[in-house]
């Protein structure tokens, strides 16, 4: 999921085991479970790689996020508090410090973390069941694509979106986030757009 495996790469049953201390068993079961998730592909032999990760999956992800995101915030504003706020508003502030590559996933898990105080507050819980899913496939899409810098800019959006809470301004909220998941959706398809394969997936 988090794309340390490169599509292609193989999965050795002995050298799983080993590493996790268990017998090849439980390995084969686990082996099984992620090719039912389609993140394995069982080839003839025994031998087990890493599926591909179709470039349009990651578009589709991005496409439905930014419908949904913006819709689950809006109908969190009511329910939002002045505390709350606040520990929103510090922890934009913490995310400033960490801008380089470097602190990437520290980033990743504070933008996450903002966002999820406020899906917190969301009554249509099934829209967040299905933003959560389409995260965690957005989040392969950086892994194996390299695309780090998918979120740059965001720290000035969440700030946008911090002022919009403090005003009760629920209008305002989805507009912000609505603009934020389309500028995420066009910088992934422009970071793609010198990669043959990428730019027939999206055309």
């Amino acid at each position: 999921m988090e794309g340390e495996l490169r599509p292609g790469e193989r999965l050795v049953f002995n050298s799983l085991a080993k590493r996790f201390g268990v017998s090849p068993i439980p390995v084969r079961e686990a082996v099984r479970q992620l090719e039912s998730e389609g993140l394995v592909e069982l080839l003839p032999h025994t031998k087990v790689t890493v599926k591909g990760f179709p470039v349009e999956q990651g578009i589709w992800a991005f496409e439905l996020r930014a419908e949904l995101e913006p819709l689950a915030l809006q109908q969190a504003v009511p329910f939002v508090y002045r505390d709350l706020v606040d520990k929103l508003a510090s922890l934009v502030d913490r995310l400033a410090g960490l801008k380089s590559r470097e602190h990437f996933d520290r980033f990743v898990a504070g933008y996450c973390e903002f966002h999820d105080k406020l899906f917190a507050l969301t009554p249509n819980r099934r829209m967040i069941e299905l933003i959560l899913e389409l995260r965690s496939v957005s989040r392969r899409f950086h892994r194996v694509y390299r695309c780090y810098d998918v979120l740059a800019g965001s720290e000035a959006d969440l700030r946008e979106i911090v002022a919009a809470l403090r005003r009760d301004d629920a209008s305002a909220v989805y507009q912000i986030t609505r603009k934020h998941r389309l500028a995420a959706l066009q910088h992934i398809i422009k970071f793609g757009s010198e990669d043959p394969g990428f730019a027939k997936a999206i055309s």
